[in-house]
């Protein structure tokens, strides 16, 4: 598999928008090979310079590259080979990253020394199913696993707390409004939501109840594949399906939070969905079509 970098000359801190008679950009490309079927790429730094790989099947590993000015656009700065698929990876405090594993269990590498240098692996936190995505949650983890649980991990020590269990299988999750929200989206198509800051301490239940529940596709067990909320508007989240639509959550009320517009923009699934850090009117969205695209998302109904 090969790792492509888009860029276009005409970039503005306002996302370029097409007019009705004018022709798409081309968008230059250049490429390099990963020698490995590629599961996920992840920038560890704000300056774009450095990304973590994950490759999956054949030859599953790690690896750190940093772009260069040689022949190649990248140059490999360390590879770590895995005894299983690395599923899922997100980037946390002190130049460290987190990897969620086939078997559910977590590890964490130091990227600062251009290595990966090996820092803490935590046991399966899914009674060993899959972690199927991560995201950071202030100094910790959230894992969601395929079978359903979603798991608050202390990487200090390595114990973990359910947040919810006995949903379907969840395939992405992200949080929103500073790490206190968390939204999952599951294989069957659902999307729910839980405010982290509730009390379980105090409470008969063992779990956390969820706040919402929306569902982003007209078709029947459309999973959602892709969650992510904006670097600035908290309240703005996006979600991608595996049927090929993305969607635009308004969740200034998380218990009144609504899907505003879904759009169908690909031929096959979703894989990922990003906000720009910086220009958060640009919503880049990647698809298992091969495609890429940079949606104008300045209008946004909201």
């Amino acid at each position: 598999m090969t790792v492509k970098i888009t860029t276009h000359d005409a970039y503005s801190e306002r996302p370029w928008k097409a007019e009705a008679a004018s022709p798409t950009p081309i968008a230059a490309e250049i490429m390099q090979h990963a020698d490995v079927k590629i599961s996920k790429v992840l920038f560890t730094r704000d300056s774009s310079s450095q990304i973590v790989l994950l490759g999956k099947g054949r030859g599953r590993c790690l690896k750190l590259w940093e772009r260069d000015d040689g022949i190649d656009p990248f140059k490999v700065l360390s590879t770590q080979n895995c005894d299983v698929d690395p599923n899922d990876a997100c980037t946390m405090t002190d130049n460290r990253v987190c990897i969620g594993y086939a078997d559910g269990s977590l590890s964490i590498y130091n990227t600062d020394k251009d290595s990966l240098a090996l820092m803490a692996i935590i046991p399966s936190v899914h009674s060993g199913c899959a972690s199927r995505a991560v995201c950071r949650n202030g100094n910790g983890i959230l894992s969601a696993g395929t079978n359903g649980t979603l798991e608050a991990v202390d990487v200090e020590t390595g114990k973990s707390r359910s947040v919810f269990s006995g949903q379907a299988g969840i395939r992405s999750i992200c949080t929103t409004f500073g790490g206190n929200v968390v939204m999952a989206g599951d294989a069957n198509g659902q999307i729910t939501a839980w405010d982290l800051r509730e009390d379980t301490e105090n409470s008969t239940a063992l779990v956390l109840e969820p706040y919402k529940t929306l569902i982003p596709s007209k078709k029947a067990l459309d999973a959602v594949t892709a969650l992510c909320s904006h670097p600035a508007q908290s309240n703005l989240v996006c979600c991608g399906t595996d049927d090929g639509v993305v969607g635009l959550i308004d969740a200034r009320n998380i218990r009144s939070a609504n899907i505003t517009s879904t759009y169908l923009i690909a031929k096959r699934g979703i894989s990922q969905v990003a906000f720009h850090p910086t220009c958060g009117d640009s919503l880049l969205v990647s698809s298992n079509d091969g495609s890429l695209l940079r949606i104008d998302a300045s209008g946004a109904p909201m």
